[in-house]
């Protein structure tokens, strides 16, 4: 069906301009990167498309997206051959991210199912899908040092991203917009970062026990990282979000319970936003003590999760997935145009 093009030069055609919250300057965090990242990131990426069987357009979409720059700068204390790994992941979680956003429930399910057999039974479990051998290779090398509470954690912490992703994609089919509590949480794992978190511990040849873990203040500091980068996120990706009708986002979720229009629940969540950075800093005061050696790994742990606050907010316009070259504008201008809704014929 054609469409004809409207004359945007027209008064009733104003252009509307979103203002985002400041995503960095309120993080008292430096931003650190890994001096590696440069050839990891090529030698990552290089791997992923020998093995994903991309089109040329998802392969030139892939090339823009600069996840090596996000995992140099989240995983900065290890060796090259670590690194390599945690990158090799975060390529693949971005690439798991986009399939599962053009799959359905089955569709997303079968890939989940793929992926989650290949990490219980890399050696016995086959399949002829490029999920597998993207999983098998970086899981293999994984497994060499990682500890046996980081894998765990790995394989569970995927497995919950499956099935929220699913739950998405239900969500998605049915126009279904969640209240901001069944959001956080449904979000909290979306995200991928919890799987992200395991590879803190990867990183820094930790292995916490599950009581630390699962402590109350260790958890509060990890789902306040987790909303923290989910957030900013979710703000930052909503133009390019709304323009293809994914109402899966903190903006939308505040527009439909607040009754606001887009601008003023951005300005909500950048509120939200800030509250939790606020909350992060009481929970890192009151962190308990296990003792020299497991305090020495919590410290590791928490400035993982420093690290992962300061690099999201900076990657997010280094990266051409949000604001394709217009990153750095965007950076300075805290401002962009309204995408149009596409149009589905």
């Amino acid at each position: 069906m054609a469409v004809r093009a409207v004359d945007n030069t027209t008064d009733s055609q104003e252009v509307v301009v979103l203002s985002f919250p400041d995503f960095i300057s309120p993080i008292p965090y430096p931003l650190r990167c890994h001096a590696q990242e440069r050839e990891v990131s090529r030698e990552s990426e290089e791997w992923l498309l020998s093995m994903a069987n991309f089109s040329e357009k998802q392969r030139a979409k892939f090339l823009t997206l600069n996840a090596g720059l996000l995992s140099g700068m989240c995983y900065i204390d290890c060796t090259f051959d670590e690194l390599r790994v945690c990158t090799d992941f975060m390529n693949f979680l971005f690439t798991l991210d986009d399939w599962t956003d053009e799959f359905d429930t089955a569709g997303t399910r079968g890939l989940a199912e793929c992926v989650m057999n290949t990490l219980y039974h890399p050696h016995t479990y086959h399949s002829d899908t490029a999920a597998h051998r993207l999983t098998k290779s970086f899981w293999v090398r994984m497994q060499k040092t990682a500890g046996p509470g980081c894998q765990q954690r790995l394989m569970s912490t995927l497995d919950t991203y499956f099935q929220a992703i699913m739950q998405q994609a239900a969500d998605r089919g049915s126009g279904n917009i969640p209240e901001l509590e069944e959001y956080i949480v449904l979000r909290r794992d979306t995200s991928g970062c919890k799987t992200g978190f395991a590879f803190i511990e990867y990183a820094a040849n930790i292995d916490l026990p599950d009581d630390v873990i699962e402590h109350p203040i260790i958890k509060a500091l990890s789902d306040a990282t987790n909303d923290l980068v989910s957030w900013a996120n979710d703000v930052l990706s909503y133009n390019a979000e709304q323009a293809r009708g994914d109402t899966h986002n903190l903006v939308c979720v505040l527009m439909h319970m607040n009754d606001v229009d887009r601008q003023e629940a951005i300005e909500l969540a950048g509120e939200l936003w800030r509250k939790t950075l606020d909350w992060f800093f009481e929970c890192r005061k009151v962190v308990p003590s296990w003792g020299p050696e497991i305090d020495r790994q919590v410290a590791l742990y928490i400035q993982g999760l420093e690290d992962w606050i300061i690099a999201n907010a900076e990657w997010s316009f280094e990266t051409e997935r949000y604001f394709g070259k217009e990153g750095h504008i965007v950076k300075k201008t805290r401002k962009v145009a309204l995408l149009p809704q596409r149009i589905h014929a």
